[in-house]
């Protein structure tokens, strides 16, 4: 009985508040430890009327959105689109190229399986990304408008895998959260997905898809970005409305992490654009 009661109460708190929503449309940290919004170029809907960019980054849990059992009874995005009213100087939208790799945040919301720190068996079970055919949303997750243009695969969990598999990062999906153990609530994760070739330029809605659970029902984030057809022309669009022109660096690629501690930077001319 004090085995089953231990387990409802380390259990519980995550089932709990398992949801997330994207931060951030446009990131320039992939697989990163810590959130820093100075490296935010776009944000999603309404970052404003939520306080996405000010407010601590996971504490927006107003922003959640989740689809009910039947999506056509429930819009599809958290606010309907209005370019004008969602968007301003402090919450700017994104700007992508085609081809570009693009980083999204995303709050942990304690749904992570880590063998160091929490349950193995909080599931992952489908992280995709699409872009909407046209200017309107559409009704529901089963519309036709709905692009996929990528998957982002899905995390391990549960107790098959060893303790190495669940405390290694970067990871796929939805549980890339490499300090999660540190603040299981609010720590933060990243995905990336990359903009098609074939995208025409110009104006368009995207929207990221998580399922948790098949159990439960979809979680969604919607947002705007002004899509370029190549990297010279987005930067010219980010440096007249003063943003950085980098491309996304990896973290993991420019340090040298040993157990979990990073130990000196791999690059040094990347380190000090991070840190100068």
């Amino acid at each position: 009985m004090r085995l089953l009661v231990l387990f409802l109460a380390l259990a519980l708190p995550a089932l709990a508040a398992a949801h997330s929503w994207i931060v951030c449309t446009d990131y320039l940290e992939n697989n990163g430890w810590y959130w820093d919004d100075a490296k935010c170029r776009g944000w999603p809907r309404a970052a404003t009327k939520f306080n996405i960019r000010f407010g601590a980054f996971g504490t927006q849990n107003n922003y959640r959105w989740r689809l009910d059992n039947h999506p056509e009874e429930k819009a599809l995005c958290r606010t309907n689109r209005n370019d004008d009213k969602w968007y301003d100087a402090d919450t700017p939208i994104a700007a992508y190229y085609l081809g570009q790799k693009v980083v999204l945040p995303h709050p942990a919301n304690n749904h992570v399986s880590e063998s160091k720190c929490r349950s193995r068996g909080q599931i992952d079970w489908e992280n995709l990304m699409f872009v909407v055919d046209g200017d309107e949303d559409p009704c529901c997750i089963n519309s036709t408008k709905l692009i996929q243009i990528m998957d982002m695969g899905v995390s391990p969990y549960g107790w098959d895998h060893p303790d190495e598999v669940l405390s290694t990062y970067p990871k796929p999906g939805f549980q890339n959260v490499p300090r999660f153990c540190e603040d299981p609530e609010d720590a933060m994760g990243t995905y990336n997905f990359t903009v098609p070739m074939d995208m025409a330029p110009g104006r368009h809605i995207f929207v990221w898809k998580w399922i948790r659970d098949p159990a439960v029902s979809p979680f969604t984030t919607c947002w705007e970005a002004d899509v370029f057809a190549t990297k010279a022309e987005r930067d010219h669009h980010y440096l007249h409305t003063g943003r950085s022109t980098e491309d996304a660096w990896d973290f993991y690629q420019i340090h040298n992490i040993v157990d979990g501690m990073i130990m000196d930077p791999v690059d040094p001319s990347v380190n000090e654009i991070i840190t100068g």
